[in-house]
């Protein structure tokens, strides 16, 4: 049988360091965002045209967890930066694709690189002995996380 007292040390350990982990990953996130004169949620809808230069308004909205009236918003700033476009759906004139412009490909293909830069910086802090066990343990935590959001949409 666990030992209450232990189990109970190792939840608020974990409490603590994601708590950390979630303050220093925000201010990474903000100091990377203000290195390319964006905002976070602008940083954030860039990073999902990695493999596509174009996403629908319901894609983005589905994988940035936004509704689409927020989407919209984000979009419009990024017009307005001259980084992406709106176009109507050739199959679904109902819809909505979002594009990257000509000068928004380089962009983030460079932003892109100065993200994977700024990790492996960060990455350079840990002894390389270490880094493979971490990066399990990353991957449990994140599998955790995952049956946890599949149980809470069940229970709700």
């Amino acid at each position: 049988m666990a030992n209450p007292k232990s189990n109970q040390e190792h939840t608020e350990s974990l409490l603590e360091l994601i708590l950390q982990l979630v303050k220093f990953c925000q201010a990474k996130e903000q100091y990377f965002a203000n290195r390319h004169n964006l905002t976070t949620v602008e940083l954030r809808c860039l990073q999902h045209f990695k493999t596509s230069h174009c996403a629908s308004v319901k894609e983005l909205s589905q994988g940035m967890e936004l509704t689409s009236g927020r989407i919209t918003h984000i979009i419009t700033s990024l017009e307005k930066k001259k980084l992406v476009t709106r176009e109507i759906d050739e199959n679904d004139r109902r819809g909505i694709n979002v594009c990257l412009t000509k000068k928004a490909i380089p962009f983030t293909q460079v932003l892109n690189k100065n993200y994977i830069d700024l990790h492996e910086k960060i990455l350079e802090n840990i002894p390389i002995e270490e880094r493979k066990s971490i990066i399990k343990a990353l991957e449990e935590l994140v599998r955790a996380f995952t049956v946890w959001n599949e149980n809470k949409k069940i229970t709700n």
